[in-house]
């Protein structure tokens, strides 16, 4: 198995991002990843593509990924620009993840329509990939109109991982990806409920799902002692779900489709947080294993005002308690 990992995130806390990610390639984890979300203070990047190319002129060797970007509002050739330098200055370390997004006031703020955005987000993915692959482009779509090319273009295409929880998302992933990443929100049951209609779907486009990786996003709060980790997932993973996904953000899953109470960490933790000592992630890590399949496990460890020093701690017994569990 793989291991990833989100790190410290906001705008002002670069620097701590940074510094966790050269200690993640020391350690050998394999991939670090940023989300996007905007006008949240002290939380997410505006601008992950940006982050991750500082992120790329510190290291060598870890992947550099997005979980995920809202791609609907990026120009699709300015995106496939932005992804081809990271992925030419990182020397063939980026991977896009990308979903349609579906906070409202974001929408706003780009002055983009929620509504006809899934349509906006494959025409993007397909005239990327054409930008990325093919000497000169001439598209007309409902949405762009784009002819021309791009300088320089990657040696080869980026890799799409598409994220997303509806029956066109799972469908679009399997359509137009290189894998579904699913996020940290949805315990095991929905989990699994949405991996069989992905791979059904790869079937239906004729591709061989074991042909594809499976990877996962989980939240994960980690420490010498049960105890530790549970005080620390109720002061600060929670902020995530009863401030953030339970305070009006019109989450998919967190107070729609999931009624588990946003301010019930025990209640929220099964089956869909990975919280204890090294000893109790491995256990609830090998359940995801088993049952999920998942190959590349990406940690998010992050959470609104989580000390950096104790995401260095975490970094370390993860590498050092849980990943050899697992190789």
């Amino acid at each position: 198995m793989h291991f990833g990992f989100i790190p410290t995130e906001g705008g002002p806390f670069f620097q701590e991002a940074l510094a966790e990610s050269v200690l993640g390639e020391e350690l050998g984890f394999h991939s670090v990843w940023l989300e996007e979300h905007h006008s949240i203070r002290n939380h997410y990047w505006p601008s992950p593509l940006m982050a991750l190319a500082g992120i790329a002129t510190r290291t060598s060797k870890i992947l550099l990924g997005t979980d995920i970007v809202v791609l609907p509002f990026y120009h699709p050739v300015r995106a496939a620009e932005d992804v081809a330098m990271l992925d030419i200055l990182s020397g063939g370390r980026a991977i896009l993840g990308a979903a349609i997004g579906y906070r409202a006031p974001e929408f706003e703020l780009y002055d983009v329509p929620l509504d006809g955005r899934g349509a906006r987000y494959v025409e993007m993915l397909k005239l990327m990939r054409l930008l990325w692959t093919q000497d000169a482009v001439d598209f007309q779509g409902k949405f762009f109109t784009v002819k021309g090319r791009i300088e320089p273009r990657p040696p080869a295409a980026p890799q799409l991982w598409l994220g997303g929880w509806g029956e066109l998302s799972l469908k679009r992933a399997a359509e137009l990806g290189d894998a579904w990443v699913p996020g940290p929100t949805a315990n095991l049951e929905k989990l699994l409920a949405a991996q069989a209609q992905y791979r059904a779907n790869l079937k239906a486009a004729g591709k061989d799902p074991a042909a594809y990786p499976n990877p996962l996003t989980r939240e994960v709060v980690i420490a010498d002692t049960r105890e530790q980790a549970w005080a620390l997932a109720e002061q600060y993973l929670m902020v995530n779900y009863r401030d953030e996904y339970g305070g009006g953000w019109q989450h998919p899953l967190i107070g729609s489709q999931d009624r588990t109470p946003v301010d019930q960490l025990e209640a929220l933790s099964k089956d869909r947080f990975l919280v204890g000592s090294p000893d109790d992630v491995i256990a609830k890590l090998k359940r995801f294993q088993d049952t999920f399949g998942v190959d590349h496990l990406i940690c998010r460890l992050y959470f609104p005002g989580m000390p950096h020093d104790h995401i260095l701690h975490e970094l370390r017994l993860l590498a050092k308690e849980v990943m050899p569990a697992f190789q």
